[in-house]
């Protein structure tokens, strides 16, 4: 199946799971108790809210809940499928951030995203109906932070991640760093790690 017809399969699944990702981001939308970081909703790329998604597919198939990724959408190119994470750095940082958290935190994401992942497709596969959906699909998985991401810092994954203690800039530094690096880490996918404010110029680029 095209990347467009497993993500139109999957909206039709569902009434009313289709958002943006400013609404589904934990540090900033108003539906959790909180106000958009960027005073409106910033994407303006329509994504399927695809915990919904799967909480309704684990009930029609009466099973335990299984672990999802945050969003689905296809690229403007309608070249790609793409599985979208958001995960907030800004709170851990703002929450007396430390690098012995922030390392737990990612350390967390490392054991979650792949099986977010893996899961997520395979929920896919049972609403199309279609174990072989995925043979000819580009499948592209996101992870979206809310910290600033320069691509100069991203550039060295492969040096040892310390940063220097106390520092908010290092610290940031560090959460990019080891995002990176555990996205890199992930096989068989293509795999970014980009700031949420960038989500709609960079998917164009897909």
């Amino acid at each position: 199946m095209t990347p467009s017809e497993i993500y139109n399969r999957i909206k039709g699944y569902l009434d009313g799971c289709d958002t943006v990702i400013c609404n589904l981001h934990s540090a900033c939308a108003p539906s959790k108790g909180k106000v958009y970081m960027c005073s409106v909703a910033g994407s303006k790329t329509d994504v399927l809210d695809f915990d919904t998604v799967k909480k309704e597919a684990d009930k029609a198939m009466g099973i335990e809940s299984r672990k999802s990724v945050d969003a689905l959408t296809d690229s403007p190119s309608s070249a790609c499928l793409c599985f979208v994470e958001l995960k907030s750095w800004d709170l851990v940082l703002s929450n007396k951030g430390t690098e012995i958290s922030v390392r737990k935190q990612a350390q967390k994401y490392e054991s979650d995203l792949p099986q977010k992942l893996a899961d997520s497709i395979l929920i896919c596969k049972q609403v199309c109906k279609d174990n072989s959906a995925f043979d000819d699909c580009r499948i592209v998985f996101i992870l979206l932070s809310d910290i600033s991401i320069e691509e100069d810092g991203l550039a060295d994954i492969h040096s040892n991640l310390t940063a220097l203690a106390g520092s908010s800039s290092n610290l940031k530094m560090l959460c990019n760093q080891l995002s990176a690096h555990i996205m890199d880490g992930i096989p068989d996918v293509e795999t970014y790690y980009w700031e949420c404010r960038e989500f709609d110029e960079k998917l164009r680029g897909l």
